[in-house]
């Protein structure tokens, strides 16, 4: 049986980083969750343009 969730390794820089942290703590929520809160945006987003293509 599969599992609900996967694991996504990310490589970015230090500093993008520390921020991306240190906001979240100040946010009260966990990285992961906003990950994958903008993943689907974008994946929603790509989906969309995808589909105006095809309808032209």
């Amino acid at each position: 049986m599969a599992k609900p969730e996967d694991t996504v390794k990310l490589i970015i820089g230090k500093e993008l980083k520390i921020r991306f942290k240190s906001l979240c703590v100040q946010s009260e929520t966990d990285m992961s969750s906003i990950a994958k809160e903008l993943i689907a945006a974008w994946c929603d987003e790509q989906e969309q343009k995808l589909a105006a293509q095809k309808n032209k």
